[in-house]
């Protein structure tokens, strides 16, 4: 199997992939928004059923309260299930972006793969031009200055001038120290 089969498998793949998501998605919502009116007709069609004497709403009620538990029911059916069904989208995006982020790769490795063959063919081409072509001679480098010998070396002197007062010592003044600790006294005794 060739590579180019292969990446249009996995595409495949992907691409159902991300069109079973969206059906789900769509099946979870209106799962939830059909349970949510099942359940709501339920709980509105008490009043008409035997079970009336457990709740305090009059027969005559009873299709008010059927329909007032659909309404309620298809608002928490659909609360419930269209937060799940939007996360089925979400993966069902996920999976398109993942197939066209691998799509661009793959166009990217084709150009790096043109950029690396058109590279490798000029180096080849300048090599053939270099062997074929003689290389011209370097200049001659200038003779190195001489260096000077370690016996040849003075040390230069360093003199005041003539009109310059000698150097001075400056003088510091002597400080008294006062003792530290008094002199012990013998122990007493007694």
């Amino acid at each position: 199997m060739s590579v180019g089969a292969e990446k249009d498998a996995a595409q495949q793949a992907v691409e159902e992939l991300a069109v079973h998501y969206q059906a789900k998605a769509r099946a979870v919502s209106r799962a939830g928004v059909a349970i949510g009116a099942f359940a709501g007709v339920l709980v509105g069609s008490v009043p008409l059923s035997p079970l009336r004497a457990a709740w305090p709403i009059p027969s005559s009620y009873g299709f008010a309260t059927l329909l007032g538990g659909l309404i309620v029911g298809v608002l928490f059916g659909y609360v419930i299930g269209d937060p799940r069904g939007k996360l089925y989208q979400r993966m069902a995006e996920q999976a398109r972006l993942q197939l066209q982020l691998e799509q661009r790769i793959s166009r990217n490795d084709a150009c790096m793969a043109q950029l690396l063959t058109a590279l490798t063919a000029r180096a080849a081409a300048a090599a053939q031009r270099e062997a074929i072509e003689p290389a011209p001679a370097p200049p001659l480098a200038p003779a190195p200055a001489p260096v000077p010998s370690a016996a040849s070396y003075v040390a230069p002197v360093y003199e005041a001038p003539p009109d310059a007062p000698p150097p001075r010592l400056r003088t510091v003044p002597a400080v008294e120290r006062a003792p530290s600790t008094p002199p012990l006294s013998p122990p007493l005794s007694g």
